[in-house]
């Protein structure tokens, strides 16, 4: 089983309501058909950024799905692509696949 790390930027969301801890990742597993599944979350950081922990066995597929929920839907009235920052684990680190011109390090 893999892991799918997205940081969402309260600062960055039109609507940070807490909420979107439970909603998002309900919503990822929904229109992954499966392939991607809840894991829980936690708050990192000064800010602090909201982190969800997403489970696949199919990394690259759970990614996607991912990437494209976050591109394409509206969560309790956010454009999530925005403030978000996804990371997957490989060799035991983590690694920022978007955006691609992510600068900075991504929590631990």
């Amino acid at each position: 089983m893999s892991t799918i790390f997205v940081r969402l930027d309260p600062r960055k969301l039109q609507n940070p309501d807490l909420d979107i801890r439970y909603v998002l990742p309900e919503l990822i597993a929904e229109k992954s058909c499966g392939v991607v599944s809840d894991d829980g979350y936690d708050y990192v950081g000064e800010i602090p950024y909201l982190l969800l922990f997403l489970n696949s066995e199919d990394m690259d597929k759970g990614m996607l799905c991912a990437l494209d929920t976050l591109k394409r839907e509206s969560v309790l009235g956010n454009d999530l692509l925005q403030a978000a920052v996804v990371a997957v684990e490989r060799d035991g680190q983590k690694v920022v696949v978007y955006p691609k011109n992510f600068q900075g390090s991504f929590p631990s």
